[in-house]
Parts: structure tokens; C-alpha cells; sequence
């Protein structure tokens, strides 16, 4: 999570931050329900909550901030890793603007002068291709392409707005698995690491998507055949990270595999690995 998506709402003298499934961020975030009190309203903006570290949003600064609910937790975090909201667009100011098309909302978001302490709206290119060059060279997540003409459906995902994310890729080494279904013959995750001396690994993660369901079973039949009573990674089982009771079967560090992600992140985990 290197973003929260958050709706802003200003009204009056209240300001409301009101996350995807409806939890309440404004007292978490003062930072952020401040700056947007001296925005003036009414006014409902749709967006993404972010703290940032070396210029770019920061997943575990973050994952430091959002679990946070105790008033002197809460200011603690906001003194030593301050928020930001990134506004990407406004759905109503003294009219609702839902049906507008996305060029006309936007003219509006830009005239708000939201370019203050706290508060930010993204860059906006004509250009898919400036955007993506632009997005990777500072070593963003991804862009969003959004049809010019596009109202704003909320709650619905359509075809008007396209995610196009960076992606990385790794060279991995097996080192165990997850079984799946109810006879365990098939994977549900793969644990992966990084060669640290023969036969040992540095956990980096367990991959769990992209997988075809023939190539799970296929892959299952693979890895038993390689089942080994030891854990070739370093650090017990603590060091992988998973709920307690969750049956892990180890392999023998012999199979590679390529995957894509996102990020590594500060403890040198693969953030969103894809088979």
C-alpha cells in the first residue's frame, strides 16, 4: 500500500477524509484535514493519501501512518512523516460535476490553487508516452490514462480509465510452497528467495498470483518431487512472515523462476510479485 485512495470533503467549516470502504482517515491524517480547512468549499475531491521519502510515495512510511488511531501516536507520525493529498480530480464544487467531461473537471481542479503545504494535484500530459517516460524516470508506480471525454462513475470501474503500471522483473530461487485445494495438490503460493551461500536463501517474498490453474497443478507435481524436511532460508520461520499454523512444504533450492514487481521495500521484499 504506497497510497490510500481517499475522498476529501469540504463543507462549511468541516473537513471529511473518507477512505474506499468508508473508513474515516481525517483524524489519522491531521496534517491533511488542516490543509484541506483552508481550501474554500464546498467542495468534494477524489485523490490518494501518501507519505513520501526521497521524492517518491513511500509503501512502508506509509504502513507506519495508517494504522495509527491513539491522538499522541497519530501527532508523532505526522511530525516525522508527514502526508500529503494528491487530488486527481474534483466532483463537485458549487455544482455537481460527475457528468462533465474529464477535460472540463480537470480545468476546474487546476483552478482551485491547491499547490500548497499538504496538498498537491498530479501532472496531466496529452501524451502517453511523455507520461510514462516521466512516471518511470521518477520512479513512480505507474500512470493512469483517462479518455478526455470520460464522466466520473463513482464505485465502478470502466473502460474510460487504464492503469499502466512499471513493472520490474527478478530472478528467484524455490525454496518452498503453499499447497492449495483440498487434497493440497496444487500451489497456492510459491516462497522465493535470493542465494546467499549453496543451498541457502535470503526470503524475499511469496507469490501467489499469474499462475494458470493447469500450471499449478503442474508445478505442485514438480516441487514434491524436490520436498526436503529443512528450510533452505535463512532465519527460521519467523523470517517468512506468514500466519501461524500455515502449512509450508521446503524444496531444494534447484528451480528459478522469473517474476514481476513493483518494489523492494526497506526489509528487501518483493511488493506485489507476480508469477
Amino acid at each position: 500500500m504506497g497510497r490510500v485512495r481517499a475522498v476529501a470533503y469540504r463543507e462549511g467549516d468541516s473537513v471529511r477524509l473518507a477512505g474506499r470502504h468508508g473508513t474515516d482517515y481525517t483524524a489519522r491524517f491531521p496534517e491533511v484535514a488542516e490543509a484541506l480547512a483552508g481550501v474554500p468549499g464546498p467542495l468534494i475531491l477524489d485523490g490518494e493519501i501518501v507519505v513520501m521519502l526521497g521524492g517518491r510515495p513511500s509503501f512502508s512510511a506509509l504502513q507506519g501512518r495508517i494504522h495509527r488511531t491513539r491522538p499522541a501516536s497519530v501527532r508523532a507520525g505526522a511530525t516525522a512523516a508527514p502526508a500529503l493529498f494528491i487530488a486527481f480530480d474534483v466532483l463537485y464544487t458549487d455544482r455537481p460535476l460527475l457528468t462533465e467531461p474529464y477535460l472540463q473537471r480537470r480545468a476546474v481542479l487546476e483552478s482551485l490553487d491547491l499547490e500548497r503545504p499538504r496538498l498537491r494535484v498530479p501532472p496531466t500530459w496529452t501524451s502517453v508516452t511523455d507520461a510514462y517516460g516521466w512516471t518511470r524516470e521518477h520512479q513512480l508506480e505507474g500512470l493512469i490514462a483517462k479518455r478526455a471525454d470520460s464522466p466520473y462513475t463513482p464505485g465502478t470501474r470502466t473502460r474510460h480509465w487504464t492503469k499502466i503500471k512499471h513493472l520490474k522483473t527478478a530472478d528467484v530461487v524455490l525454496g518452498g510452497w503453499l499447497p492449495g485445494g483440498t487434497t493440497g495438490t496444487t500451489v497456492r503460493a510459491v516462497l522465493v528467495g535470493a542465494p546467499v551461500e549453496p543451498g541457502r536463501l535470503t526470503f524475499v517474498g511469496s507469490v501467489g498470483t499469474g499462475f494458470a490453474t493447469a500450471e499449478r497443478r503442474a508445478l505442485a507435481a514438480t516441487l514434491r518431487r524436490l520436498a526436503t524436511p529443512v528450510s533452505p532460508f535463512t532465519g527460521g520461520a519467523g523470517a517468512l512472515g506468514l500466519p501461524r499454523g500455515t502449512e509450508v512444504r521446503f524444496v531444494r533450492p534447484e528451480l528459478r523462476a522469473e517474476v514481476e514487481f513493483l518494489e523492494l521495500t526497506p526489509a528487501g521484499r518483493l511488493r506485489h510479485p507476480v508469477w
